[in-house]
């Protein structure tokens, strides 16, 4: 598998992104001092349907987000690799002045297992989505892989820095400080339905760690089932709380492998690798799992200097 990353300039024209709503609901970061969605919404969100694709898409002109799928036990940091990169689109698209650029998983799950973690699990794969959000909004913060000199992604070197090695002479440490002033500025656990949808119909996007399983292809009525255990974590990035059909959209951070999902209500075809999943089965992942919520991405601001501010003339 090839461990080169090519995303296109994901900046558009400025007027796109203002005075947008999501399916009714503006995308917003909690208040300064608020208790984030789980004290209950100032908006009601009861009925409504968020994806975040909808807000990409517009961006990307039509274009879904590529999502490198994960090559080692690292889908803690994948999946929340995955969900930082689709919330800076959701915030240039609603209207925020920051640039795009792709984040590197295998940063993340070093900052997760050794930062937080402390080496903890060296040793074995895998981590917890508490640590993945902790060294995201601590100190750790989240760096781009498109920066000069990052070794990209891959599975070897997740496993390395996972396990507090250097890999080509590159330690994760090397990076830290370009990385830590890029921090998610809340999350929050999930623990039912209703603040799962207060959360993602509000543009908090959720990351999901869990033993929840399911088959790889929809059954003819459109939702994938449960079956088996992984012990794995998932992104959601869609929710509709229609009380006929609700589901919510679960991002798998394994490629193309979940079969076509067509939308209820739109008929669209959803991006690859999303599993449609009915809030009954996501009962065992608030009550033994960790579904986390994300809100607000401190970005990549492009600060060059303004000359004609300095000019003499």
């Amino acid at each position: 598998m090839s461990d080169t990353f090519d995303h296109p300039n994901l900046w558009k024209d400025e007027t796109k992104t203002q005075g947008l709503k999501l399916f009714g609901c503006r995308v917003r970061p909690p208040e300064e001092g608020e208790e984030f969605f789980l004290a209950g919404q100032q908006v009601s969100t009861a009925g409504k349907t968020f994806r975040a694709w909808d807000a990409i898409r517009e961006l990307l002109t039509g274009e879904d987000l590529f999502c490198e799928p994960q090559e080692t036990g690292d889908c803690v940091a994948v999946s929340a690799a995955d969900l930082l990169e689709a919330i800076q689109l959701i915030e240039i698209w609603n209207g925020e002045a920051e640039d795009f650029h792709p984040i590197h998983a295998s940063y993340l799950y070093a900052a997760g297992r050794e930062g937080i973690g402390k080496g903890r699990l060296r040793g074995g794969a895998g981590s917890f989505g508490g640590w993945q959000a902790q060294a995201v909004a601590g100190k750790y913060g989240a760096l781009r892989m498109d920066m000069q000199d990052v070794p990209k992604y891959s599975g070897k070197l997740s496993d390395a820095w996972g396990d507090g090695r250097k890999h080509k002479s590159t330690s994760w440490h090397d990076w830290t400080e370009y990385a830590d002033d890029h921090q998610i500025r809340k999350t929050a656990y999930v623990k039912s339905w209703t603040q799962l949808v207060d959360a993602v119909a509000n543009g908090h996007l959720c990351t999901m760690a869990s033993d929840l399983a399911w088959e790889m292809k929809p059954r003819s009525d459109g939702f994938h089932r449960k079956r088996g255990s992984w012990a794995h974590q998932m992104g959601i990035w869609a929710i509709s709380d229609d009380r006929r059909k609700p589901w919510a959209g679960v991002h798998n951070n394994w490629g193309d492998v979940h079969g076509v999902v067509r939308d209820f209500e739109t008929e669209e075809n959803w991006p690859s690798g999303m599993i449609r999943a009915r809030p009954d089965d996501l009962e065992a992942a608030f009550r033994n799992g960790e579904v986390i919520a994300w809100s607000g991405f401190d970005g990549f601001v492009d600060r060059r200097v303004d000359w004609e501010a300095w000019s003499l003339a």
